[in-house]
């Protein structure tokens, strides 16, 4: 029987958190709040948000058995350009209609379709979409995964670890041979698209990510192996967590000293595809899988109280974690639609904080954040009940109808 995994849900949500902070993340030095700590919050900690995303996708469509039962190709294809493919269309469309129309003409004012196929093949619609794109191309070339993951799931734990190991380290190395500069083929200098193409190669060859989604299918392959380790591993997760942000930082200064830009360090020379990067992100997931493991561990039994004190206290503790899971369990629900819908509601606040005659240097970056937050929130649970009520709406914006 189909069944979800509550842990994957809630990293959904806070990994739909960290895109947000790293959209608003530019305008820290810029708000009221010019401060390092926060540049470093929703800048350089909020790398694992894409990955994370991927890692979620992984495990998705390996859950359930899936890797033992039978595939069907194009109906695989067809369901997913459905549920990923047509939201991903509009939303572009959408994006570029409001904010690159003009992009589509040339100088004699001719509209150039081939300047808008580019956009859509390369995930240019808006700078938060890629991540749909990437989706894409990893379900046109499932078989390759689904392939991978099965000789990788084979094996011992040591070997698994041993295999991921390698596809790790084989990801890095594509990193940063990509990174260097190409000398194309005489034949392509006429072809601007197909240099753009090439150019562009990062934002949407999914074997930049392939490590990732992989290691989220392998979990799903050996989900209740994972989730007993993860249950006695909290203490251990956190301190190998903790290491990680310690290389960040550490990274972060050495750039600092060597004179780059603030602005510039997160986006060029630590993401997520970085070594560094990707250790963060492997054990951001290890640890936040592990705290909400903990987190909704509803199981357990609590010990015996001794006093009315403790029991008030108890009472409280467990309060706090039904919020918690409550405000996570909502993010996670509508955490598609705010994702999509988020660029269009931050351009919008800095229009409103004009009207109202306050700049964003007047503005803490934290209120700007949650003002995003919440009124993505909003419209995405009033399209959430849009859909509800038409299907084609569903299926356009979110790709389905909700239920």
């Amino acid at each position: 029987m189909s069944h979800r995994n509550i842990v994957v849900d809630r990293l959904r949500a806070l990994s739909m958190l960290g895109v947000i902070g790293i959209h608003i993340g530019p305008f820290v030095f810029a708000s009221s709040t010019p401060r390092l700590d926060l540049f470093l919050l929703f800048q350089v900690f909020t790398r694992f948000a894409v990955p994370g995303f991927f890692f979620i996708s992984g495990f998705g469509l390996f859950c359930n058995d899936a890797l033992h039962k039978p595939f069907h190709y194009f109906s695989f294809i067809k369901k997913h350009l459905v549920t990923v493919g047509l939201p991903y269309f509009v939303w572009s469309f959408f994006y570029i209609a409001m904010w690159q129309w003009e992009d589509m003409y040339r100088p004699d004012r001719s509209f150039s379709v081939s300047v808008l196929i580019v956009k859509f093949l390369l995930g240019e619609g808006c700078y938060h979409i890629y991540f749909m794109v990437i989706l894409l191309y990893l379900y046109f070339s499932m078989p390759f995964w689904r392939w991978l993951v099965g000789r990788i799931s084979k094996n011992s734990a040591s070997g698994i670890a041993l295999s991921l190991a390698v596809l790790a380290t084989l990801q890095i190395a594509l990193y940063n041979w990509s990174e260097t500069y190409w000398n194309y083929p005489s034949w392509t200098q006429g072809h601007a698209m197909i240099i753009r193409l090439l150019n562009e190669r990062i934002n949407y060859l999914p074997l930049f990510y392939g490590f990732i989604f992989v290691l989220g299918s392998i979990c799903a392959v050996h989900e209740k192996k994972i989730r007993s380790w993860l249950q006695c591993h909290f203490t251990s997760s956190l301190g190998v967590f903790l290491l990680s942000c310690a290389v960040l930082i550490w990274k972060f200064k050495e750039y600092v000293l060597a004179g780059i830009p603030l602005e510039d360090i997160p986006a060029k020379y630590m993401t997520q595809l970085t070594p560094e990067g990707l250790l963060y992100t492997v054990c951001w997931l290890l640890f936040f899988s592990a705290a909400l493991e903990k987190l909704g561990d509803d199981t357990a039994e609590r010990e015996a109280c001794c006093t009315d004190a403790t029991e008030t206290t108890e009472n409280s503790l467990e309060a706090r974690r039904s919020l918690s899971s409550t405000v996570l369990d909502v993010l996670s629900k509508y955490s598609m639609i705010i994702y999509l819908i988020h660029p269009l509601f931050l351009y919008y606040w800095l229009e409103w904080f004009k009207l109202l005659g306050l700049s964003i240097a007047q503005v803490p970056v934290l209120v700007f954040y949650v003002l995003v937050l919440v009124t993505s929130l909003l419209a995405g649970v009033l399209i959430h009940k849009l859909a509800k009520n038409c299907r084609p709406v569903g299926l356009a914006l979110l790709g389905r109808q909700p239920k």
